[in-house]
């Protein structure tokens, strides 16, 4: 009896040690996965060039091609931002017609409206105008700006990796990214991300350029079925503001 009540005690002191050790590692992972996914946002912003050029960068101009969420934005568009205005002048086709748009992206509001001939329109006869060009917009420059979207969306840095093209990946899931949810897979070394899962879809990241002042954003995403190609990306730090005033 007294053989069994040892070994029960034995037990119950193995049995806490155990369950302490447990308590200490949850209480632990939160702070080792906050550190991890850190360290990843760290190397991503390093990648593009560093947090600092994204935010003194006051203009960025992009064409793009591919990922159209509006079948009356068709073809290749063109984009100018003000991001300290939040105006964006749009070049491209809206239902089967060339025009110019400008825009206040923040609170949807059509400023002017041309046609491809410089014709000033009447912004009443385009009211569906606004909501889709800035959703598109938006899209396409979250896409574009791909390193600082990432790195300011929710992170969880897992321990994962994965061999993709003789590269060592880290996958990193997001879950407020576009609306949705998905994971990117990182450079360990770069911080470069080289690959995006999300809506069911996977993009291969197959090309990245420096638009200027060494701001670095990636400009090919290859799919499967699909693909995104931003032809021509600029920066600016001066730009005239007549661009965003008239045609």
């Amino acid at each position: 009896m007294k053989h069994r009540l040892i070994v029960s005690r034995k037990l119950s002191v193995v049995s806490s040690y155990y369950f302490c050790l447990f308590l200490t590692l949850l209480s632990i992972y939160p702070n080792l996965a906050k550190a991890q996914s850190k360290n990843i946002v760290d190397k991503i912003w390093n990648s593009a060039g560093g947090k600092n050029k994204w935010e003194s960068t006051k203009y960025i101009m992009f064409t793009v091609s591919g990922n159209s969420q509006f079948g009356s934005i068709t073809g290749t568009r063109k984009f100018l931002l003000d991001k300290q205005s939040n105006l964006v002048r749009f070049e491209g086709t809206f239902d089967n017609e060339n025009i110019v748009a400008i825009l206040n992206v923040q609170n949807q509001k059509l400023i002017r409206l041309y046609d491809e001939n410089g014709t000033e329109l009447s912004v009443t006869d385009f009211k569906g105008l606004v909501s889709e060009l800035a959703a598109q917009y938006k899209i396409d420059l979250k896409v574009l700006a791909l390193p600082a979207s990432i790195a300011t969306a929710s992170l969880d840095g897992g321990s994962e990796s994965k061999i993709i093209n003789a590269e060592k990946l880290q996958k990193v899931d997001f879950n407020n990214f576009l609306g949705g949810s998905g994971s990117v897979y990182v450079n360990e070394e770069s911080g470069m991300i080289k690959r995006i899962d999300m809506d069911n879809k996977s993009y291969i990241v197959n090309g990245y350029k420096d638009i200027g002042n060494g701001l670095v954003l990636p400009t090919i995403f290859k799919g499967s079925n699909d693909s995104i190609s931003y032809q021509k990306v600029a920066s600016f730090t001066e730009m005239e503001t007549e661009k965003f005033k008239s045609f």
